[in-house]
């Protein structure tokens, strides 16, 4: 067997809930009720689900079941005990090569449907072990969450209005960094502890033109809106964990982990030209507040089953605590489950797939809901094949998520149905030296 199959026993201060001033006068009905959907829309973002991209690249072939594995770098993101057990020094990075998600809502304004879609190419993970003594130190950088989005559309056939466009442009990117400190404490038993820096930006501008049909009126009339949002946030992530050998062919994983702000600020700023008695009235309101976004406790088991050499399977259960936030919106407790294998072909191939969830932290929408965050819950698989050397591996994968649900997107109690997919393209390396 390669060297590399290590095939051991052994996760201005202020209160703003909403954003945006509109100064309106004698506006037809259908108008109001597509500024809603313009309050609405810009303000999501994928902060609605915990596992937007798979990390690493073993781990993400394997569905992400792997905190009781982690025996590689992207240990070191998973279950930091776990890189005791790699072997040697190892150094490894993943480049997501390609990275979209797409959703749908149906009958938005109008009949229309509106249509969302992100694409990013980025730097997936980068990790690197190094052994010290019966201990190792470790250092990772990682992308739990991408978002990029460019975006131009046309509504028409709204009742009293002529035409709707919208042009939007968004970039979210969330990273995290930092060491790792893992020791053997016995044959069977190990703990480790990975200390992120997080650091989230996010960014989006939006315009917004509305020409009206008003019967009788000439010329015709017509609002427009600018929207510029930003908030820039740094904290900490620790992450700690356990490994247990309980059998030669069993292993067990437990890590915890806690994401706190430790330092935050948002911007708004909206300039609206809205129709008035003069017909060109202007407004202009910006605010800056510095409230920290609170972020769920994280709990993850994992259990291993390696019945042969060249056979591992593995399964993890997550769990997300409950967020009480008035400022950036409460979220609901929720859970992920996900479940792997992985088979070496021959002593130069591997082949890994897995399954996983990607449940909605959001409440159900059901018919005494107004103005709810939509509840999308996903569904997704994985698969890659490596190929060894006895220093290094390559790796190429991808996963793969849908699902549906519904959104209440025009500020009232109308539902939404909402379709989403997202998929993943990667390419990594790996190697010991």
């Amino acid at each position: 067997m390669s060297d590399l199959i290590n095939h051991r026993p052994r996760a201005a201060a202020g209160r703003h809930k909403a954003v945006g001033y509109f100064k309106l006068s004698r506006v037809a009905p259908a108008l109001l009720a597509v500024h809603c959907a313009l309050i609405a829309l810009p303000a999501l973002a994928d902060d609605l689900h915990y596992n937007n991209i798979l990390v690493g690249d073993r781990a993400a072939g394997m569905g992400g079941a792997y905190t009781a594995i982690a025996d590689d770098p992207s240990g070191l993101y998973y279950n930091p005990a776990g890189i005791v057990y790699a072997l040697g020094s190892n150094v490894s990075a993943t480049a997501n090569a390609y990275h979209q998600t797409n959703t749908v809502y149906k009958n938005v304004l109008g009949g229309n449907g509106w249509e969302r879609t992100s694409s990013a190419i980025l730097p997936n993970f980068f990790g690197i072990i190094q052994p010290l003594g019966k201990a190792r130190v470790g250092f990772s950088y990682a992308v739990p969450d991408s978002i990029v989005e460019d975006q131009d559309q046309i509504f028409t056939n709204i009742p009293g209005v002529q035409q709707y466009i919208i042009n939007f442009n968004k970039n979210e990117n969330t990273y995290n960094f930092g060491p790792s400190y893992a020791i053997e404490l016995n044959d069977d038993f190990s703990v480790g502890a990975t200390l992120y820096a997080h650091y989230r930006s996010s960014q989006w501008i939006t315009n917004q033109f509305v020409r009206l049909d008003p019967v009788g009126v000439n010329p015709a009339q017509y609002e427009w809106t600018n929207q510029y949002y930003q908030t820039t946030e740094w904290g900490v992530r620790p992450v700690a964990g356990l490994m247990w050998s309980t059998t030669d062919k069993l292993s067990l994983g437990i890590t915890a982990s806690q994401a706190i702000i430790l330092d935050s600020s948002t911007t708004y700023q909206q300039i609206f030209k809205g129709i008035a008695d003069d017909g060109n009235t202007v407004s202009r309101s910006e605010f800056t507040i510095y409230d920290k976004k609170k972020l769920p406790f994280t709990a993850t088991m994992g259990v291993a089953y390696f019945p042969s050499r060249a056979l591992v399977v593995s399964g993890d259960f997550s769990y997300y605590g409950k967020v009480s936030d008035s400022v950036f919106g409460d979220r609901e407790p929720t859970w992920n489950v996900a479940l792997g294998a992985e088979y070496y072909l021959t002593e130069k191939w591997a082949l890994r797939g897995g399954f996983f969830t990607d449940r909605a932290n959001t409440r159900k929408i059901d018919s005494n809901s107004v103005n709810a965050l939509e509840h999308v819950d996903l569904y997704g698989g994985s698969l890659s094949l490596s190929y060894f050397t006895r220093q290094s591996s390559i790796t190429m994968g991808g996963s793969y998520r849908y699902g549906s649900g519904e959104a209440q997107l025009l500020g009232n109690a109308q539902i939404q149905d909402v379709k989403m997919q997202a998929m993943t393209l990667f390419f990594s390396g790996a190697y010991n030296y």
